[in-house]
């Protein structure tokens, strides 16, 4: 998870040019635009945690999408594939990983996922961003300046993660029954 922490950035800027392919489905579009704003937005998945362990959650979140709309439209993704491999080669690896680590905690990253067409940050909802072409130049703005806010320290992540444990409990107690 330190890499895919340490990569939210880049991450981003990925995800913002699988958005704009002309080939993606609306729905994929609203999905990731979702993600997007989940990403720089308050809302916080794992509640309780901050700093590395909240960004597991983004992290985690936006692999989900990018795995939901590979699901959707293959042939797309395995382009991106090619062009950011960065960002989606170590995504199946990844998500094992962490499937192998959460167990069923895992569906409450996923029904954080079913909730992204509707989320809205500063006003602008994700399926605006997704559709809109103003919004599309809001979220590019937005993602652009959260890029620059965000300082991500490799050591500090590190140290972090050693207590990545503490997510398990907030995650148990979210999960529905």
């Amino acid at each position: 998870m330190t890499e895919a922490i340490t990569s939210i950035p880049q991450d981003l800027k990925s995800a913002l040019r699988v958005l704009d392919d002309p080939d993606l489905d609306d729905d994929s579009r609203v999905l990731i635009a979702g993600a997007i704003l989940h990403t720089f937005s308050s809302n916080n998945v794992i509640p309780g945690v901050r700093g590395a362990l909240q960004q597991i959650g983004d992290v985690l979140v936006m692999r989900l999408v990018m795995e939901r709309v590979e699901k959707s439209v293959p042939e797309t993704i395995a382009r991106h594939r090619e062009e950011s491999p960065e960002f989606l080669a170590p995504l199946n690896e990844q998500l094992e990983s962490a499937r192998e680590f959460l167990g069923d905690r895992i569906s409450v990253l996923e029904d954080a996922v079913n909730g992204l067409p509707k989320l809205s940050h500063q006003g602008h909802a994700a399926r605006q961003c997704a559709l809109d072409p103003d919004g599309a130049n809001w979220l590019y703005d937005a993602v652009h300046e959260a890029i620059i806010e965000l300082e991500i320290d490799d050591e500090e992540v590190d140290r972090e993660l050693r207590g990545v444990d503490k997510i398990l409990a907030p995650l148990s107690a979210r999960i529905k029954k």
